[in-house]
């Protein structure tokens, strides 16, 4: 398949001087990747009407970095964005994919989500939320992310688990580490971390669930997750916070 994409000098020169409102036409820094039938784009306005949607529920913006709102959004948002953005493994995994994607289609997601505003100053989101210098900081790709590595595809709802956690959560725990790519694992760990009705309640302080992660960590380079059932994981994850909470 032959998908679009935009590097990420490109989007540099083209995302600065549009703050200064200079930019240039954006179709003309979009060159494109693959061969075959071009990607259908068609998911992306009734993607872009649903985040909008979503959005103007949580207000016109985001009080801070801390605002409770920003995890709200991520976890219905994640949903919207998995379920709508097609299915090919060599796009996906393309981060100028996805830096065409938050540049062209969902800048003011991206600002709505990180621009802060308050009486004397409004910034703007920083470059690496599109992308740019970071492919884990492009917002869009984070929010396909979160809902890729807990899906849970026998459930009624195989989005359920995106309503577990927090931002911080998925960034340090899940999205940064080796074991995160084995969705049985990251299924189990979320579901051990976040067991209470309210889903976003933690059961390990910050301290311990770090630590564990550590041991985690350390595990998986002598341990074949990928051939282990969800409870399997889940009995290791408890075995090992054993250790942790007994230190």
């Amino acid at each position: 398949m032959r998908y679009p994409i935009i590097t990420s000098s490109d989007a540099t020169s083209y995302l600065l001087p549009k703050r200064e409102g200079a930019a240039p036409e954006v179709e003309t820094i979009v060159q494109h990747r693959g061969t075959g039938d071009d990607l259908d784009q068609c998911f992306i306005k009734p993607l872009r009407d649903s985040l909008d949607r979503h959005c103007a529920k949580l207000g016109n913006g985001l009080a801070s970095k801390t605002d409770p709102a920003a995890n709200t959004f991520e976890a219905k948002a994640s949903r919207l964005v998995h379920a709508s953005v097609p299915a090919k493994s060599d796009m996906l995994s393309d981060p100028d994919f996805w830096v065409w994607l938050s540049v062209v289609h969902f800048p003011e997601i991206v600002e709505w989500r990180y621009r802060y505003r308050n009486r004397k100053t409004e910034t703007f989101a920083k470059l690496e939320n599109y992308g740019i210098g970071s492919r884990s900081e492009n917002l869009m790709y984070r929010l396909w992310l979160r809902a890729e590595l807990v899906l849970d595809a026998e459930a009624k709802d195989r989005y359920h688990l995106t309503d577990a956690g927090q931002i911080d959560f998925y960034r340090s725990h899940l999205f940064r580490q080796g074991y995160a790519n084995v969705r049985n694992f990251s299924r189990a760990l979320l579901r051990y971390q976040y067991p209470n009705r309210n889903v976003t309640e933690p059961r390990l302080k910050t301290i311990e669930i770090r630590e564990l992660v550590k041991r985690l960590r350390r595990m998986r380079s002598n341990l074949f997750l990928e051939i282990l059932a969800e409870e399997d994981c889940r009995a290791v994850i408890e075995a090992e916070a054993t250790e942790v909470l007994a230190a």
